[in-house]
């Protein structure tokens, strides 16, 4: 669909390769939400209701991460604690993200239509 393929050259290990992924999948996931490009509509509408559910899914797998962690080592709670919040923190992240990048680029398609206008 789309001709990144020269792009891909991501390197291996570090926090800039991490944030880099991350800006990745913020990306994919911004394209992938509504075939319109206008996030109004059914597209935008399951693109939100998908962030929650997406959310929801990563405390859980996270928390039940951090349970594991706690039976097997008996550390009272501390790595459900740890685990919940690093999920939150990092996908909250990520949708803000999301949600900015969507915005600017509505914000840049909508303005050259007002312009026009005139």
């Amino acid at each position: 669909m789309e001709e990144d393929g020269s792009k891909k050259e991501i390197p291996s290990g570090g926090a800039q390769s991490a944030m880099d992924r991350l800006e990745k999948h913020a990306e994919d996931r911004m394209h992938s939400g509504s075939s319109n490009g206008s996030g109004a509509g059914k597209g935008g509408l399951q693109r939100f209701a998908g962030m929650g559910f997406e959310f929801l899914a990563v405390i859980l797998v996270f928390g039940l991460i951090g349970q594991w962690l706690d039976k097997k080592f008996q550390w009272h709670g501390i790595a459900t604690v740890i685990a919940v919040s690093v999920a939150a923190i990092g996908d909250l992240y990520l949708q803000i993200k999301i949600l900015l990048k969507t915005d600017h680029k509505e914000t840049k398609i909508s303005k050259p239509d007002q312009d026009g206008d005139e």
